[in-house]
């Protein structure tokens, strides 16, 4: 049956979803909105989401606040932690094309292990890491620019906060959970229509409306179930890992553990396809965080990865979030 409530309420209307939560998807709903915005079909949305941002930014901006909403809890750390390591799979590319390549002086002060330290990243060295981060975005920012720069160099701060905020007694949460203030209930309305509108301008494409939308950031990372599949793959084999239906609400973690092979993955229609035209190859001792639409169409419903060497196996290992 349908819920008008679910249809036509308040999307975001959650105790599961706090001020920090709703900021930081906002944030990340913002900037993919201005890079699709090429036709400036989004001018509107952009302008009443930044308006509502700027106005939650300044009540969860202090520590002491930060502290009020996280007092007691783990998951922000989880969700610092995860965001990080995402964030640094994704820019190693990116940072590496800035700084000259992946054998520069540069690229080596991000990346000294490649992404190995990062992909190991606990609370035991998250706070080296994101130092390590901030002082490398710090000196070389001419390079990176100024949407890179800053972005690279949040992690620390948030670290900290969540930290502290992990460090303090424990504080009775349930009213910053239940209680929303007027800017909490305004930026949900905002986003609440910013789902509609696109829904509106994509109708039916799934793949395409997931795609501004980042669900994962308004829930505990700990609240998602993580499957690990590892293991063998000969020469040109093709392995099926998983069959079943993702959306883009799940992540997909890869990390190639061989030393000497590079393998291809992707999203088949079915278990007997032996490529695809969109399709991941990753090279070996590295790792990347995906969305399953990065890998195919939706429909697929078969996780396939393929060894591309001829003489020798593949070490993998897929751990699926969601």
């Amino acid at each position: 049956m349908i819920s008008p409530e679910k249809m036509f309420g308040n999307l975001f209307d959650s105790k599961e979803i706090t001020a920090l939560r709703l900021l930081i998807f906002a944030k990340d709903l913002l900037v993919n909105m201005i890079a699709a915005n090429t036709t400036h079909a989004y001018d509107s949305k952009i302008a009443i989401l930044t308006a509502k941002i700027t106005q939650l930014e300044t009540q969860v901006s202090s520590l002491d606040s930060i502290l009020n909403l996280r007092r007691g809890q783990t998951d922000e750390v989880d969700l610092v932690t995860f965001n990080f390591i995402k964030k640094m799979s994704d820019m190693e590319g990116v940072i590496a094309n800035a700084l000259g390549g992946k054998s520069s002086i540069g690229f080596k002060e991000f990346y000294p292990l490649n992404m190995k330290d990062y992909d190991a990243a606990n609370r035991t060295t998250m706070h080296t890491l994101t130092t390590r981060v901030n002082v490398a975005a710090t000196k070389y920012a001419t390079q990176l620019g100024v949407i890179i720069t800053p972005d690279l160099q949040s992690f620390l701060p948030s670290y900290t906060a969540a930290r502290s905020t992990q460090s303090t007694s424990t504080g009775t949460i349930n009213t910053s959970r239940v209680s929303r203030t007027a800017v909490e209930t305004e930026t949900e309305l905002a986003l609440t229509g910013t789902v509609h509108f696109i829904g509106e301008k994509f109708p039916g494409d799934v793949v395409m409306c997931s795609s501004f939308f980042n669900f994962n950031l308004l829930f505990t990372v700990g609240h998602h179930k993580h499957t690990t599949r590892a293991g063998t793959i000969g020469f040109e084999e093709i392995k099926e890992i998983v069959n079943q239906l993702f959306t883009d609400n799940w992540s997909i973690i890869i990390r190639n553990k061989g030393t000497n092979v590079a393998f291809e993955i992707w999203l088949g229609a079915t278990a007997l396809e032996t490529t695809s035209v969109k399709s991941v190859i990753l090279q070996p001792g590295n790792a990347i965080s995906l969305k399953p639409s990065d890998l195919g169409d939706l429909n697929n419903s078969f996780l396939l990865i393929k060894n591309l060497s001829a003489v020798n196996s593949a070490d993998y290992e897929i751990v699926i979030i969601g």
